[in-house]
């Protein structure tokens, strides 16, 4: 079992299934439990001292999400990040995320700009000092800010629930020391595009800037995907 497990902390007046379910999750999407990683329930009861139950609520829940896969009365095995719905949610994304730009052109203002460059500067800035889990909460910030400022917040709603493996990807990508024409350093740059377009007001080239941005994950996993390190936990 990953030693990272034992981090977790429990509110024993609160739910423990809900709490031990989010915080496997977000270890799961931020790569701390990797993929092929094995956990067994046992030792994680032992570990957080609770009974197995909520463990086994915790880990259904995942496994309904296709983060893990269970060998009953065995282990549970962190899933490989799955390509197909990496494809199936990109696509839908860039439906939705050119939504918001196409409005958000059409009434973004100076003070709105400021705010999108701030959010940008502060992804670079934790990149450099790699401070990764920082990386994702301000690519995230981004995006959900486009959206809260084209009044259209719900987008951003769907955007997060369908962004599951996406999210291990771009984790993956932050730490990734290989090409940077992939990953977050081009991703600042595709940002900065989109910043300037919509600083424009210039919808055809925005929407065209975004639909790139998105779609530009989908090559860095055909590339990850060949190399020794991480051909064998993507699907």
């Amino acid at each position: 079992m990953n030693n990272k497990i034992e981090k977790i902390k429990l509110d024993r007046t609160k739910p423990l299934g809900n709490q031990i379910y989010a915080q496997l999750r977000k270890k799961i999407i931020v790569t701390e439990l990797y993929p092929l990683s094995e956990i067994y329930e046992s030792d994680l009861a032992k570990n957080l001292n609770v009974s197995r139950t909520p463990i086994r609520d915790a880990l259904k829940k995942l496994e309904n999400e296709g983060l893990i896969k269970t060998i009953p009365q065995v282990k549970s095995i962190i899933a490989k990040i799955d390509t197909s719905q990496i494809k199936q949610a990109n696509e839908i994304r860039v439906t939705l995320e050119n939504s918001v730009v196409n409005k958000l052109s059409k009434i973004i203002n100076k003070n709105q700009i400021v705010t999108l460059s701030r959010i940008n500067l502060k992804i670079s800035q934790n990149l450099k000092l790699k401070k990764f889990n920082n990386v994702y909460y301000f690519d995230n910030m981004f995006h959900q800010t486009l959206a809260n400022q084209a009044k259209m917040p719900m987008t951003w709603q769907i955007i997060n629930q369908i962004n599951t493996q996406i999210d291990r990807v771009r984790n993956i990508s932050y730490k990734h020391q290989g090409d940077i024409t992939y990953g977050p350093i081009q991703a600042i740059k595709d940002h900065q595009e989109i910043i300037n377009f919509l600083s424009l007001k210039n919808t055809k080239n925005v929407k065209t800037a975004m639909q790139k941005h998105i779609l530009s994950l989908q090559r860095y996993v055909l590339f990850i995907k060949k190399t020794k390190e991480y051909k064998n936990v993507i699907d």
